[in-house]
């Protein structure tokens, strides 16, 4: 009776284990992996023309995958202020591209590229520079 309780008492250990082990905040390699998909579906319009019939920019696809990345990014746990700070740059220039996607006006084309340089600066700093100080580089 005793090995039987002794099993019982293991299997319901390890099955608490594997549950505590597969729920849990999402890693920063994991979030940037997502966010490069919806970057390549914003830069996929990089340098087309407003009025261009042939290939017409995708405003309603740009705004979509922005706001995709940003609430992904909105995943993200800090350890501290300089983490902190380039997650809110990350998250500013996602904004903008909401913004001047979501208006379709003139300039908006622009606008966005505008956004793009500074968000790729932006996740550069994480990767690059940051990142590699921590020796956790995703």
């Amino acid at each position: 009776m005793k090995v039987k309780n002794f099993f019982v008492a293991g299997f319901i250990v390890v099955g608490m284990f594997m549950a505590s082990t597969t729920v849990g905040f999402a890693s920063d390699g994991d979030i940037c992996k997502e966010q490069i998909k919806h970057y390549q579906l914003i830069k996929m319009n990089d340098g087309l023309l407003p009025g261009d019939e042939f290939n017409p920019y995708d405003y309603k696809g740009v705004e979509a995958a922005a706001k995709k990345a940003l609430a992904n990014e909105a995943k993200r746990t800090h350890g501290d202020k300089n983490h902190a700070a380039i997650t809110k740059l990350v998250s500013h220039h996602l904004q903008n591209i909401v913004t001047a996607a979501g208006s379709a006006g003139e300039g908006a084309v622009e606008s966005v590229g505008h956004s793009m340089r500074f968000l790729y600066l932006s996740c550069k700093a994480c990767h690059k520079v940051y990142q590699t100080e921590k020796r956790l580089r995703p």
